[in-house]
C-alpha cells in the first residue's frame, strides 16, 4: 500500500521540477535568447498611416494593421533601394484589423496603402531598420 502512494508522489515531484523553467519565462523571468517576434502596430485612416516614420532593430515582427477609417485600406512594406516587397496585409474593411509577419534586415523601407490610389493622397511612410 505504501509503495502505491510513493510512486505517484515521486512522479509528481519529477514533473513539477521539469516545469520550473517554463513558468519563470512565462512570468517575465529571463529567457534564453531574444523573443521570436515583436509586434508593431500601424493605424490607418483617410489618408494617413500612423506612424508614418518608424525606426526598428533588425528582426522578425508581427505587423498589426488597424483600419480606423471609413474606407478599405491595406499596408505594404518594401525595400526602398529596389522596391522588393517584404510583406503586406490583405485589404482591410473599415473598423477591422489584420496582421502579417515580416523579417526585416538592416535597410530603409517604404510603407504604403495600395488601395485605389491612396498612396499619392498621403498614405505612405518610411521605416528604418538599423
Amino acid at each position: 500500500m505504501l509503495r502505491r502512494l510513493l510512486v505517484p508522489a515521486a512522479l509528481l515531484v519529477l514533473v513539477s521540477g521539469c516545469g520550473g523553467t517554463g513558468a519563470s519565462q512565462a512570468s517575465g523571468g529571463p529567457a534564453a535568447g531574444p523573443p521570436s517576434a515583436s509586434t508593431v502596430t500601424f493605424k490607418e485612416t483617410e489618408y494617413t498611416i500612423s506612424p508614418d516614420t518608424l525606426k526598428l532593430a533588425p528582426g522578425t515582427y508581427t505587423v498589426e494593421v488597424q483600419n480606423l477609417g471609413q474606407f478599405p485600406h491595406d499596408l505594404h512594406i518594401a525595400a526602398a533601394a529596389d522596391g522588393t516587397e517584404v510583406g503586406f496585409s490583405p485589404v482591410i474593411k473599415a473598423g477591422e484589423s489584420a496582421s502579417f509577419q515580416v523579417t526585416l534586415k538592416a535597410a530603409s523601407y517604404v510603407t504604403w496603402c495600395a488601395v485605389d490610389g491612396h498612396k499619392p493622397l498621403g498614405m505612405q511612410g518610411t521605416l528604418t531598420v538599423a
